[in-house]
């Protein structure tokens, strides 16, 4: 009977470190843990340890205890997957693909392990690999709008576009009020000639943009040059001068509009906001479309 009381106490020992953790708590945990430690032989406490120093930005610790969690126990998954993680944040890619491939070894639910590889693929230029694991992933926690994100982008480097939209879909689905994902599936519409579907993306992103109240200044930039592109210069004008009430200083709308008032015939006032946009930020399209202009005004007719 005591041995069961005691095996009791430490598993809601265990929990309630895991608490204390969760609630970034690091300064009651660890002297907790000490106690622990010194009260039972369990690697689980000398895992937590790690897990400590590895969310306080301290690895070397990280991967000194969480060593000794798998001396103890070589079935330890969880010291595997922290380790991988450990070893990503400090750019050692492939000891981190290493620990995570252990993890998924072990257990194939180990999702963090999947998301991990996966990013590891991405950064080794292998999207094949990287959709294979954020679809693992994904099978167990669909409801990760960051990993669906992940998971379009790999598919886009790949040139499957198809499966890049309905994951982007997807991920708009979960967080309908982030507009990086509405600018990303218009940037894919875009690259693929739909430009009306790419206009509407970046619409619905800036609509969102209503609700959440953030400035993403580049769907105005985005939209705006879809209309010029399409010959509506008033759309453009006002969609810039809308951004521009907004950020008054924004060099790139201050282009754009001007752009459009000079295409309106209002060749004054466009040349003004584009000495303007130049002034803030000299970028060669602006002062090629500039000398171009006065090329134009001052040619022999």
């Amino acid at each position: 009977m005591g041995i069961v009381d005691d095996e009791s106490m430490k598993v809601f020992q265990i929990e309630l470190i895991e608490s204390l953790i969760d609630n970034q708590l690091f300064d009651e945990a660890l002297p907790f843990l000490e106690r622990m430690m010194k009260k039972y032989t369990d690697p689980h406490f000398i895992y937590l340890r790690g897990k400590v120093y590895y969310l306080t930005g301290k690895f070397k610790q990280t991967i000194e205890e969480l060593t000794s969690v798998i001396a103890m126990d070589s079935d330890f998954w969880r010291a595997y997957e922290l380790l991988g993680e450990t070893y990503r944040s400090t750019n050692k890619t492939e000891l981190a693909e290493t620990y995570y491939f252990k993890a998924t070894s072990l257990n194939p639910q180990a999702i963090q392990s999947w998301l991990g590889r996966g990013k590891v693929a991405i950064l080794r230029g292998e999207p094949q690999i990287a959709v294979l694991c954020f679809e693992t992933y994904l099978r167990n926690k669909k409801k990760d709008s960051d990993v669906w994100r992940l998971l379009a982008s790999s598919y886009k480097k790949l040139d499957n576009h198809t499966s890049a939209i309905d994951a982007y879909n997807e991920a708009i689905e979960i967080d309908p009020t982030n507009q990086l994902l509405y600018e990303e599936l218009g940037d894919l519409y875009q690259q693929i000639g739909r430009e009306d579907l790419a206009q509407q993306k970046y619409l619905q992103g800036l609509q969102v943009e209503e609700i959440t109240r953030p400035i993403k200044k580049e769907l105005y930039h985005k939209l705006a040059r879809l209309y010029l592109s399409k010959g509506e210069n008033q759309k453009a004008f006002n969609l810039c001068n809308e951004l521009l009430v907004l950020m008054k200083n924004d060099p790139e709308a201050t282009f754009l509009s001007g752009k459009a008032l000079i295409r309106l015939g209002q060749r004054y006032e466009g040349i003004t906001r584009l000495k303007r946009a130049i002034e803030k930020d000299p970028q060669s399209e602006y002062k090629e479309f500039l000398k171009d202009v006065d090329r134009e005004l001052f040619s022999p007719r």
